[in-house]
């Protein structure tokens, strides 16, 4: 697989010391609100789509260990990629699936995302994510 200029500089970001200091976090609870010391969330690119009011955006995510988001889902779909760690996931009844560093995944639109945390309450969890959406609308909603 080939690797873009612009993606090749969101890794080297990724990687860079200021970026990889992780932080300490809470032994795992079930589905804890996030506090803004337990997840950090770096819009590192967003690019308007031509003559449309969409703009696609990508973000680097931090997990602290054993952090879990809130019950949430995501007006549209989206597409991520573990860069460090692992994480829980599962939507709607489904079961949940345990994804690790090196592996991507997708975010369902509109349907409850039940569980998204941080597996491991000892390492943190990074992430990217890119969602296409209507300027300013939020890419996650809380009920």
């Amino acid at each position: 697989m080939k690797i873009g200029a612009p993606f090749r500089s969101i890794l080297a970001l990724v990687a860079s010391p200021a970026i990889a200091a992780g932080a300490g976090g809470a032994p795992p609870a079930p589905h804890p609100a996030p506090t803004p010391a337990a997840v950090s969330r770096i819009e590192l690119e967003h690019s308007n789509v031509p003559g449309t009011d969409m703009e696609t955006r990508i973000y680097l995510i931090t997990f602290a260990p054993g952090t879990a988001a809130p019950l949430h889902h995501h007006p549209v779909e989206g597409i991520g990629y573990i860069v460090e760690g692992k994480a829980r996931s599962a939507f709607g009844t489904d079961a949940p699936v345990t994804l690790f560093a090196g592996q991507g995944f997708r975010d369902q639109a509109m349907t409850a995302h039940t569980v998204f945390a941080n597996a491991d309450a000892r390492k943190p969890l990074k992430f990217l994510v890119a969602y296409t959406v209507r300027k300013g609308t939020p890419v996650m909603e809380v009920p």
